[in-house]
């Protein structure tokens, strides 16, 4: 039986503050660009996010705690490492900060592309996380899924953190010189959605369909990809990117053209 304590350097009495910083330290220094002559790394890497899904899942946490304490490893705990991965790149909090220490990891100078973590994370199969979005072939699903708002719950500090950065949709009410002042302290609300496209995808168009959210639920729009579309080409759809205290920003797609052998 894995003891996740243990791999994350916890204890049972951590805050989830000190879990994630010790995810995060953990994170850069097993990422396998840091390791290359440790085959061992790739996994440690992988094993220390399933820690982190664990210990930050109460549902998963307690029913861990119960079997350890039992020390019965057969029962009680049935959630294989590819089902805690999936569960943890569906939680908006763990987007966030993945989200951060994937710009950490672009500044060291390791990979942090999708393919990357596809890989790393689920061996090249399913949906692959980045960007704020779970893509499976060409068509985009949501990372704020219902089940994800479900785990917020009544959490009211944690809604409103994320308020501040997923946000409400508020619209442009406000004083001018407050949004102005404002603006220079808000993160840029623009999302960019890496949207992967067979070369054929590109050549021909494609509709694909893309799900953002907002403080009304799930959206699933529409987006025509035209024809004669390139490789690294960014769409515009105005509106639909993070919302915000005063508004909503755009919304980007930037196609990445995949090559035959990847799925």
């Amino acid at each position: 039986m894995k003891n996740y304590y243990e791999i994350l350097q916890v204890t049972a009495t951590s805050t989830e503050d000190e879990i994630r910083r010790n995810y995060r330290r953990l994170a850069m220094r097993y990422h396998p660009d840091r390791n290359p002559d440790s085959p061992e790394a790739e996994e440690k890497f992988k094993e220390i996010a399933e820690a982190y899904g664990v210990l930050t899942d109460p549902v998963k946490r307690q029913q861990y705690d119960r079997m350890k304490a039992s020390g019965n490893g057969a029962t009680g705990f049935t959630y294989s490492q590819e089902d805690i991965l999936r569960d943890l790149f569906k939680d908006p909090r763990f987007q966030q900060m993945f989200n951060g220490l994937l710009r950490e990891f672009q500044r060291s100078g390791f990979r942090s592309s999708s393919h990357f973590i596809k890989n790393s994370f689920f061996r090249g199969k399913g949906g692959i996380f980045l960007g704020g979005i779970f893509f499976v072939g060409s068509m985009a699903g949501p990372l704020l899924s219902r089940t994800a708002k479900k785990s917020i719950g009544n959490n009211s500090s944690l809604l409103k953190s994320l308020t501040s950065t997923l946000g409400s949709l508020l619209g442009g009410h406000g004083r001018q010189e407050d949004r102005k002042e404002e603006t220079k302290q808000l993160p840029d609300y623009d999302t960019t959605y890496h949207t992967p496209l067979s070369a054929d995808e590109l050549k021909r168009g494609k509709t694909i369909q893309v799900v953002v959210y907002g403080n009304r639920g799930e959206q699933t729009l529409k987006v025509k990809i035209p024809p004669n579309s390139r490789n690294g080409q960014k769409l515009r759809i105005k509106g639909k990117g993070r919302p915000g205290p005063y508004g909503r920003g755009d919304l980007y797609l930037n196609l990445v053209e995949q090559s035959s052998g990847q799925s």
